[in-house]
């Protein structure tokens, strides 16, 4: 390690003998590409040492990062420094951020109309105790991901299946499943029709930016559903565009976020395909993940209680939706 400004030698970073290499093969012509292996865990990576007197290796100011951190963001410059292998320090080039665009007041109108959103809730907002709002500049993994995945499945009977991956969503999907498939057998009894069942067997093909949290205790605010942030309105990364709100560092690596993101792509194409069949029966995702960027996104944390039950929102400060978040299945009283 040298200064950046005289040249004069900081210290000696011996490299790790038999280090493993990096999860995933680079497809052909593609750089950085991986393809996500789903029968091996995410392994997460052993934290490098934390070498001593460290700077910036762009200001030159003094970096203090914390045990197990994968990425730190200067105090001063506000550049994002990862750290390599045997403690080496190196400035993300791609490293970006979205303003934000709307307040406090505007955050919990979203949040208020994201609860009540749904025909089985009844004023869930107005029912709920309100608890703390905090802004945060949370740092994403953008991965772009191309998805190919062949399905099969069954079309025809007229009733949909559920989409929704969490427990909320799969009741009240079960309540929607079970009205809707009374309605078609009702329809079909007065019109004396028997419904056409045909088998599908297609693929599907899709690209996205799939976002992964970098920060390892913030699993449950990954975006769902496919989200994608609006990186048409991203910016260089400069701290003094946050407001003075907290810039967080992360511990998850990039080559993580794209494991990770293989993972989530799994759940876009089976959710594309659901809504390609009425039946789906199987399916499998090939999915390849290429080198991405580190994205520093402003997030309204909101934390409620609905009839003494905690739940939280996390809404989009740029955009102004929300990402992730919980509420209950049915409330009509």
């Amino acid at each position: 390690m040298f200064c950046n400004f005289c040249g004069a030698q900081q210290g000696v970073i011996p490299q790790a003998a038999g280090a493993p290499a990096a999860p995933g093969m680079p497809a052909p012509g593609a750089a950085g590409a991986q393809a996500y292996a789903p029968q091996a865990p995410v392994q997460a990576a052993a934290p490098p040492p934390m070498p001593q007197n460290l700077k910036c290796s762009s200001c030159g100011a003094p970096l203090k990062p914390s045990s197990g951190l994968a990425l730190v963001v200067c105090a001063y410059c506000g550049a994002a420094t990862t750290m390599g292998a045997g403690g080496a320090a190196q400035v993300i080039q791609k490293h970006f951020m979205l303003a934000s665009t709307i307040g406090q007041e505007q955050a919990l109108n979203a949040g208020g109309q994201w609860l009540n959103k749904g025909v089985l809730r009844r004023k869930v907002a107005e029912k709920s105790d309100l608890g703390n709002t905090v802004l945060k500049f949370v740092p994403y993994w953008v991965v772009p991901t191309t998805i190919v995945a062949d399905y099969q499945g069954t079309r025809g009977t007229g009733v949909a299946q559920m989409r929704s991956e969490t427990k909320a969503g799969k009741v009240l999907g079960g309540a929607l499943f079970a009205l809707n498939a009374a309605s078609m057998a009702n329809q079909n009894r007065n019109r004396n029709v028997t419904p056409q069942v045909t088998r599908v067997r297609d693929r599907i093909q899709i690209s996205k930016n799939i976002p992964v949290v970098a920060v390892r205790g913030y699993n449950k605010y990954q975006p769902e559903g496919g989200y994608e942030f609006n990186e048409a309105a991203k910016i260089n990364f400069d701290k003094r565009q946050s407001g003075g709100a907290e810039v967080m560092d992360g511990d998850v690596t990039e080559a993580e976020a794209k494991q990770l993101a293989g993972g989530q792509a799994q759940k876009v194409a089976e959710r594309e395909a659901k809504k390609r069949v009425d039946s789906l029966e199987s399916i499998q995702v090939y999915p390849t993940m290429t080198d991405g960027e580190l994205l520093h996104v402003p997030v309204f944390f909101v934390e409620y209680q609905f009839k003494g039950k905690p739940m939280f929102i996390a809404i989009d400060g740029n955009a102004g939706h929300v990402m992730n978040g919980e509420r209950p299945a049915v409330a009509l009283w």
